[in-house]
């Protein structure tokens, strides 16, 4: 519940439904690509160390686009 409002927060509701249905269809492809990335991982190197250092690497990431996101928007 908390993506819908913090999307409207920061980029206005003039746009939330197409902001929306391209990060809820992103979430469910990584929802979905995820646990396979891991088992594929896991059967390639024979341990689940390479597949934790991606998903850290993920998050990293997904940290950095967090605060490149604009600041919060101002109301008059």
């Amino acid at each position: 519940m908390i993506i819908p409002l913090m999307t409207a927060e920061i980029f206005g509701i003039e746009i939330l439904g197409r902001l929306l249905g391209v990060i809820l269809t992103a979430g469910g492809i990584a929802d979905a690509a995820a646990p396979w990335a891991v088992g594929r991982l896991r059967d390639v190197t024979g341990s689940y160390n390479s597949a934790c250092f991606a998903l850290v690497g993920v998050a990293l990431l997904g940290a950095l686009a967090v605060l490149a996101l604009p600041n919060r928007r101002r109301v008059a």
